[in-house]
């Protein structure tokens, strides 16, 4: 009886320790009948014991899987959570059937809906991004950036929704591929600028700007490591030296000139000075320093001017000395009238110099 209410009640165990005590007393009683009785009885016990593990088994891994599923679903780990049932499934159908347990025969048709749901979903998206995958790699080719660019914000868009991690990984090396690409292209427009700035300096004859700029630029790409670029930057640098060397000996060479200036002008060699100055400013010009060009080409003028002064003075100087030898000549014939009339106008002439 006590045996019997420990089966009914579901403790197996229990049941086999009486059921191993009555065989114990059967055996000192000779009972054999009995003995085989029990033993048979044990067996059974046994065997639904070990039934009842299985279902307890099943239970709590259940009542575990149910909890973690839905706590996956919920995040959106639609793959985990059917990886996890697919692997209780392949576990515990080797022992039973789980379509007899009515609770999980439910739980798996609903995560069979969901898992069907997450794969019609997937390849949708798999299907946008194809044509999204092919154009993108057109503009990469052909160095379309800026299309590149939209095509990659389309993509990502739709790879917010997606789980595939293969096809995450391929956007993402394309991704990459684009942000190496997109940053060797604004490099290539910063150095071109650069580049462009340095020659316009030059031009200027603004050689230590354009040297420092260089310098920044060579200390930049050495740090990123982008030795590409060095030909480019080692030419201009090579374009800048060349270019003020012969600054610098155009500079020396109006010095010169200056000093051969204020030896003419010394020597009353007016002429040759305003040819020195026009050689100054022929260079002035061409190394566009115009404040020269202003400051000689006054001097031009007062030089012309002493010139032009000179030029009369020395004929109003023959003149004088030609109306002196007439006035002598006057003087000699005794014609005083006409030789004072001279020498008045001699007088006017040498007055006229003076105003000069």
């Amino acid at each position: 009886m006590i045996a019997n209410n420990h089966y009914l009640m579901g403790k197996f165990d229990e049941a086999i320790k009486i059921a191993e005590e009555i065989m114990d007393i059967a055996e000192q009683a000779r009972l054999y009948s009995v003995v085989r009785e029990e033993g048979e009885y044990i067996a059974n016990l046994y065997k639904q014991a070990k039934e009842e593990h299985k279902y307890i088994v099943i239970r709590d891994d259940f009542e575990s899987l149910e909890k973690e599923f839905y706590k996956l679903v919920g995040k959106g780990n639609i793959e985990e959570a059917h990886d996890l049932v697919q692997t209780f499934k392949q576990y515990h159908e080797r022992n039973i059937d789980l379509n007899s347990f009515s609770n999980v025969k439910e739980f798996l048709l609903r995560d069979s809906k969901i898992w069907n749901e997450f794969i019609t979903r997937e390849q949708n998206l798999i299907r946008q991004l194809e044509p999204l995958e092919i154009q993108f790699n057109s503009y990469v080719s052909t160095n379309n950036l800026s299309l590149a660019g939209e095509t990659l914000e389309q993509a990502k868009a739709l790879l917010k929704k997606l789980t595939n991690s293969n096809i995450l990984k391929m956007w993402e090396t394309s991704e990459i591929l684009y942000l190496e690409l997109r940053k060797r292209y604004v490099l290539n427009e910063i150095i071109e600028k650069d580049l462009k700035e340095v020659s316009k300096l030059t031009e200027n004859y603004e050689f230590e700007k354009a040297k420092r700029i260089l310098d920044s630029k060579i200390e930049f790409l050495e740090k990123e490591d982008l030795s590409e670029y060095n030909k480019d930057i080692e030419a201009k640098m090579i374009y800048i030296l060349d270019a003020e060397s012969k600054y610098l000996k155009l500079e020396d060479e109006l010095k010169a000139l200056e000093v051969l200036i204020k030896d003419n002008i010394t020597q009353n060699r007016f002429k040759q000075a305003i040819d020195n100055i026009s050689q100054i400013i022929k260079i002035s010009r061409f190394i566009g320093k115009t404040k020269n060009i202003e400051r000689f080409d006054e001097y031009i003028n007062l030089l012309e001017k002493k010139i032009k002064l000179g030029a009369e003075a020395e004929k109003i100087a023959n003149k004088v000395k030609k109306l002196n030898f007439q006035a002598i000549g006057a003087l000699k014939t005794e014609e005083y009238d006409n030789s004072l009339l001279i020498f008045k106008e001699i007088i006017e002439l040498i007055k006229t110099k003076k105003s000069q």
